[in-house]
């Protein structure tokens, strides 16, 4: 996952080599995407919207 800050908002995108469904991830932050391409948009900080990629693999017991 690499987030990079906009003028407005902050942009996720994930990739993976199929181990990881980062569209199911994303999804749950309001992006969208495919199995192993996905992409949202928060209004958070970088930092903040790892975190939030980071507890969501946790809730689903991917960490």
């Amino acid at each position: 996952f690499v987030a990079g800050k906009g003028k407005k908002v902050t942009m996720l995108s994930g990739r993976s080599m199929g181990q990881v469904n980062v569209q199911m991830i994303l999804e749950k932050l309001g992006g969208g995407g495919h199995l192993t391409t996905a992409g949202a948009q928060l209004e958070a900080s970088p930092e903040e919207a790892i975190h939030q990629v980071v507890q969501i693999m946790r809730d689903i017991e991917m960490l």
